[in-house]
């Protein structure tokens, strides 16, 4: 193997040095701000249902929660499409403790 010098980058030295980010928080804060904007909310939405949840023994967002997420927009409750997210948010972060998460994304 050979020697780095001096001005090259150092290497990726693997996933134990790169601090993990959580990407469901990420997206289920992105929902919570694109609410108004359908389009974003489905993207989403299905891409959070692709993130499986083993503590929850399922996906972060089934169909069953994102249907009910868009119908409740669909019928501009708003505030109800926010307390369904809400909801399976705390579900997801409630086992979650040990990520060291003080507020919600």
């Amino acid at each position: 193997m050979a020697a780095m010098s001096a001005d090259e980058p150092p290497r990726n030295r693997g996933f134990k040095e790169r601090k993990r980010e959580d990407h469901a928080l990420v997206l289920i804060g992105e929902l919570k701000e694109n609410l108004g904007d359908m389009t974003q909310v489905r993207r989403i939405l299905l891409e959070l249902g692709r993130y499986y949840d083993p503590v929850l023994g399922g996906a972060i967002m089934e169909v069953r929660h994102q249907r009910a997420i868009v119908e409740a927009l669909e019928r501009g409750k708003v505030a109800e499409a926010l307390a369904l997210v809400e909801e399976r948010y705390e579900l997801y972060i409630k086992d979650r403790a040990h990520l060291g998460r003080e507020s919600p994304p």
